[in-house]
């Protein structure tokens, strides 16, 4: 990718987290990048929108480094696994200053009503997400419960750690994460056989 497109999305990056995409506008983002006209924006970005879906793809692949990659790492036990990437999504919160809270929460607040293609992109992501942890929770599907639905309680991780960066992110408090991703891990645990011995 071309040096001066990564320069407009660092840029772009910033801003969302800083002020949010609504408030972000396109002089804003050539003041940060350093450019010295519109036409330098214009030559990567056809519009504002696009470079939404461009910042959203970015975070999308930070996730799929730093958090998916985990639910995919066959040395760990998937429990184990499950419990790591609790605490990467933790880790990536204190890493960014509570500023942009969810990796896209905050553009799925803005934009999910206001802007269709960013709603279709959003709700892809969660899909995801949901898929990739209900797939790790079948590997382990003999030392659930017997009504415990993995698919389900997927949707409740990705819906309490989403709900979880939102909060964290209004009250600018990470130990809010902390305490949720603990009450996490023990309602997981809550849905796993005790092993009995003899």
């Amino acid at each position: 990718m071309n040096q001066r497109r990564f320069q407009i999305l660092d840029a772009a990056s910033e801003l969302i987290a800083e002020k949010g995409f609504v408030q972000t506008s396109v002089d804003d983002v050539i003041a940060r990048a350093g450019l010295s006209g519109k036409s330098h924006f214009y030559h990567y970005f056809k519009s504002k929108e696009e470079l939404g879906h461009e910042v959203l793809a970015r975070q999308l692949d930070l996730v799929g480094e730093r958090g998916l990659a985990i639910l995919r790492d066959a040395a760990l036990d998937p429990l184990e696994r499950l419990h790591v990437f609790i605490d990467s999504v933790v880790a990536m919160q204190v890493e960014r200053g509570m500023k942009a809270g969810s990796p896209f929460g905050a553009l799925a607040l803005e934009m999910a009503e206001k802007e269709e293609g960013f709603r279709i992109r959003i709700a892809r992501v969660f899909r995801n997400w949901t898929t990739e942890i209900a797939g790790l929770l079948e590997q382990m599907q003999d030392r659930l419960e017997d009504d415990a639905e993995p698919k389900r309680l997927a949707r409740f991780i990705v819906a309490t750690l989403e709900g979880a960066t939102t909060m964290a992110r209004m009250k600018r408090d990470v130990s809010v994460m902390h305490g949720v991703a603990t009450d996490l891990k023990r309602f997981v645990a809550g849905h796993v056989r005790r092993t009995v011995s003899y």
